[in-house]
């Protein structure tokens, strides 16, 4: 398929490549050509429709192949595998591969197409930030923090059990049962080289409406007052520097209310 398109392709052409597949094609694509997804030259769209394109990066003229399933029923094993009509444990691969070498490019259909112009050109990334809470260099264009720590990770947090205690024991729960719930402790937003405060407050009600800002901060569970006792031996952050003030604070020497 890949060379069938090229075929069509001028030779001095500087093309790129769509594949409607994210399945095996794109590796085709990538073996055959300069297009990869790492240089930006190969877009992969997840249609689930066995067809690729190589088009002009300039004009966004070029040419479409696609399996044509009208055309096999002489190849009943390329049938059943294009169709998923045989398990794949039953299919015969001597036999497929056979014929798809016999078949070629006549079970193929061929067409020009000229892609829109949201394809053509390199997609500038734009400004990188540093992600206030994983310090990874990230799109800034995706917002304050990065879209993993924005909830999109697809990594498990897990507890290490040997690792020392650096606070007290808590539970914390998903931010969507924490409605209704109060603060356990202040929840600071951080904008780059905007903003750094706290967004919700120890003690302030969690409510529908603060669900997103939460996970747009990375909060996808926190600690409420309910679900969590502490204990006497434990302060807030704020009660904590306070008291460290006041025994500091003297002749000569003030502090500001509130902590921040």
């Amino acid at each position: 398929m890949v060379e069938f398109a090229k075929s069509r392709m001028p030779e001095d052409c500087l093309f790129e490549a769509l594949v409607e597949t994210p399945k095996c094609l794109p590796d085709a694509v990538q073996l055959l050509t300069l297009c990869t997804t790492g240089n930006g030259r190969l877009r992969i769209v997840n249609w689930g429709i066995y067809a690729l394109s190589l088009y002009d990066k300039f004009t966004g003229e070029g040419f479409r192949v696609s399996l044509d399933p009208a055309l096999l029923e002489m190849w009943p094993e390329i049938k059943a595998w294009l169709l998923k009509t045989k398990p794949k444990k039953d299919q015969d691969h001597d036999g497929l591969f056979e014929e798809i070498r016999r078949a070629g490019a006549s079970i193929c259909r061929i067409k020009p197409v000229r892609v829109g112009s949201v394809l053509l050109g390199k997609k500038d990334m734009g400004d990188i930030g540093i992600c206030p809470i994983c310090r990874d260099a990230y799109p800034a264009s995706d917002g304050g923090i990065c879209r993993k720590c924005q909830g999109e990770s697809p990594f498990v947090e897990e507890a290490d059990d040997d690792a020392p205690s650096e606070g007290p024991p808590l539970k914390a729960v998903p931010v969507e049962d924490a409605v209704g719930k109060a603060a356990l402790h202040d929840m600071t937003r951080i904008v780059p080289e905007k903003s750094k405060g706290p967004e919700l407050k120890k003690g302030d009600a969690i409510g529908v409406g603060d669900i997103c800002r939460l996970q747009q901060m990375g909060r996808n569970r926190i600690y409420t007052v309910e679900d969590n006792d502490p204990g006497p031996e434990w302060l807030h952050e704020d009660e904590a520097v306070l008291a460290f003030a006041e025994a500091m604070a003297g002749e000569g020497i003030e502090y500001a209310l509130p902590p921040k």
